[in-house]
């Protein structure tokens, strides 16, 4: 008698747990290490591109700074109104500082924490599943104390 593949699979991991297990633990190793590489590549590129985004804003700050300064006629007034706004910048950001790091942090929550439900949320979702919301409390009541639900005449 032929034994289907599908079962000669099953009876391999009851046989050998360990190996099962093992394997399991190889593809789990894998797909982590694939996701790390991923996340250290993209954190690269936006290193560099980090890195050039500096550069242009430092040498763009000095052109509109010596700018304001041939525009009055000055040496050094360009670039104290150019230091200014980059402060008021600074004052600002710091004053918005909390708000957006606490909506950074719930968009990366959204993003990589899958929700689940605890197991007690389950018990009361599958207790919920099992009795309607037309029962009257003390029908609930007694499901509650006794496990089933019985009717009071």
């Amino acid at each position: 008698m032929k034994i289907p593949k599908a079962i000669t699979k099953y009876i391999d991991v009851v046989s050998h747990p360990g190996y099962y297990i093992q394997v399991e633990v190889e593809r789990i190793k894998a797909s982590a290490q694939e996701k790390l590489t991923e996340v250290i590549s993209k954190l690269v590129i936006f290193a560099a591109i980090g890195v050039v985004a500096l550069f242009v804003l430092v040498f763009l700050s000095i052109t509109v700074g010596l700018l304001l300064n041939d525009a009055l006629d000055s040496s050094y007034l360009g670039f104290l109104i150019v230091t200014g706004f980059y402060v008021l910048l600074l004052i600002i950001l710091f004053l918005v500082k909390n708000n957006v790091e606490k909506k950074l942090l719930a968009m990366a929550k959204k993003s990589v924490v899958v929700p689940t439900k605890h197991a007690r949320h389950l018990e009361q979702s599958k207790k919920q599943d099992y009795h309607s919301p037309q029962q009257s409390p003390e029908i609930l009541q007694e499901v509650k104390s006794n496990g089933r639900a019985t009717t009071k005449h």
